[in-house]
């Protein structure tokens, strides 16, 4: 924590207590996020803190379950992203000829893709499921990775104690294990790190568009049932059930992206101390 910035602990504290206060919706408040709990629409009270939806289901319930389905999937698809983009990456960074152009190509390819089309087609193709929510996203998540991670090998693999390991029949996975890997680790935690608020937003994009399960507690979700409302917007009602998933969304997002970024400088000034020292 001492090497954190202050904007780094500001950012980690209300993430943090962000998490809490969802976590005594989903744990310790009365009504639950499934089963409706009081009158349809009804107005935010001391009873109902964000109010109900129109079936009478409470809505801070519902953003809590939402909170821990979202982060969930988001850190599911950065684990998955963790694995594939650093395999590939080292992978990539230690291949040539060949080799190397498939992966290229491949990195390329994923980079280039236009995401939120092609996640559409392949949700509708493979039906409404959380696990195929989490393979969707980190199909398109860990090609950034491999592409930071390629380049990184590279240069550390040009260093002169490398070549001379490489020349006395240093393999592969002793080079990486011995010499990389505890320079890899941060950039690939860090950049694992900024796929979860990323794939918090395709889940909530491809919830809205209703290719998720739906009975899941999705933040994308709550917000597709209630701009479908008939009249919405000519009623107070969205100010209650539309603008808390909206602002519980952007917050979340936000601070897990300011988060990843402030990581990444603390990251870069440590490895510019080491190599003036």
């Amino acid at each position: 924590m001492k090497r954190f910035s202050p904007r780094a602990k500001t950012l980690l504290l209300a993430f943090l207590l962000l998490a809490l206060f969802f976590l005594y919706g989903g744990l310790f408040y009365p009504h639950p996020a499934g089963l409706p709990s009081g009158g349809s629409l009804e107005a935010p009270s001391f009873a109902h803190w964000l109010g109900t939806d129109d079936l009478g289901v409470d809505l801070y319930a519902q953003l809590s379950a939402g909170f821990f389905s979202s982060m969930a999937v988001g850190l599911a698809a950065a684990a998955f992203a963790f694995l594939l983009g650093g395999l590939a990456g080292v992978l990539a960074g230690l291949s040539s000829g060949a080799a190397d152009a498939l992966f290229s190509f491949l990195i390329q390819l994923f980079l280039s893709l236009p995401q939120l089309p092609v996640m559409v087609v392949i949700g509708a193709f493979f039906g409404q499921s959380a696990w195929n929510i989490i393979l969707i996203v980190s199909l398109f998540s860990w090609a950034p990775i491999a592409k930071v991670l390629r380049a990184r090998v590279r240069q550390i693999r040009g260093r002169p104690y490398l070549r001379l390991a490489e020349s006395y029949g240093g393999r592969a996975g002793y080079l990486v294990s011995a010499h990389m890997l505890g320079e890899l680790l941060p950039l690939l935690s860090v950049s694992a790190l900024s796929v979860v608020g990323k794939a918090i937003v395709q889940e909530a994009s491809l919830a809205y568009l209703g290719l998720s399960d739906p009975l899941s507690r999705s933040w994308g979700l709550l917000i597709q049932k209630c701009v479908s409302f008939p009249g919405i917007y000519f009623t107070p009602y969205w100010k209650w059930w539309l603008l808390p998933p909206v602002f519980a969304l952007v917050l979340t997002v936000l601070c897990l992206r300011l988060f990843s970024r402030e990581l990444e400088t603390i990251w870069r000034r440590e490895e510019s101390d080491a190599a003036g020292a």
